[in-house]
């Protein structure tokens, strides 16, 4: 699996005026420091002698690199900002430990927050077939990976609640003991339109590698039958 750490920086705006309009605050484009990637390592082979007449049983253990998955880790930092349309800042608050969450999609339209909403069966299906895994055989597809008796904690995207309630999709994942955490959630949205990959942010916890992260967060990529092609995502991030 590869895994990206990201650092992000973030301006939220809290509340921005056009004329006389009013815009609630929604999730935005962070600017993302990207820090390293690394691969998990292949093992040499196992040496296994062979004597000419002798039959051996063998019991085989051994990992495979997924070829539906690409990991994101890193830190959050941000800022909460008031200030109009031209970017022009009135007053802003530093934030030390932000809470919020973390978006990713493959669509480079900004998704349509208004309509968010818990991905459906049908629609993960959908994401299976694009990443190219039969969900009903492979282990690592998107449906055997997030289920939804998965519990997490409660978040508003922008005014609407997304919780464990509404029969969402959803995974832990690891920490530095290989085991999964409840300090790194992460949730399936749709906006009718894309699925959005949703990663909630919670400040210094113990990671996979045994450091301290905000997010963890799993993203559909198709490695499959050779197919080395980079997939672009687009990142937003909500703070509360």
């Amino acid at each position: 699996m590869k895994w990206f750490k990201l650092e992000f920086v973030l301006l939220l705006v809290l509340l921005g005026v056009v004329s006389v309009s009013t815009v609630l605050a929604a999730p935005t484009g962070p600017t993302i420091n990207t820090v390293g990637s690394s691969r998990y390592s292949v093992a040499n082979g196992a040496n296994v002698t062979a004597v000419a007449g002798n039959v051996t049983e063998l019991n085989v253990t051994a990992n495979s690199i997924t070829q539906t998955w690409q990991g994101y880790f890193g830190n959050i930092t941000g800022t909460i900002v008031l200030g109009n349309s031209n970017n022009q800042t009135l007053y802003n608050w530093n934030l030390t430990s932000p809470s919020g969450q973390v978006y990713a999609t493959r669509t480079s339209s900004v998704p349509t927050w208004t309509s968010i909403v818990c991905a459906s069966a049908a629609q993960i299906t959908t994401e299976d077939t694009a990443l190219g895994v039969n969900e009903s055989v492979d282990q690592d597809s998107v449906n055997r990976t997030f289920i939804n008796t998965t519990a997490f904690n409660q978040f508003y995207v922008g005014s609407i609640v997304i919780n464990s309630t509404q029969n969402c999709k959803a995974a832990n994942l690891f920490n530095s003991s290989g085991t999964y955490s409840t300090n790194f959630q992460e949730v399936l949205l749709h906006d009718g339109t894309s699925l959005i990959y949703t990663g909630i942010i919670t400040q210094d916890s113990t990671g996979f590698d045994n450091r301290t992260h905000d997010f963890e967060m799993l993203v559909g990529e198709n490695g499959h039958n050779g197919d080395a092609n980079p997939t672009p995502y687009y990142f937003y991030v909500e703070l509360q």
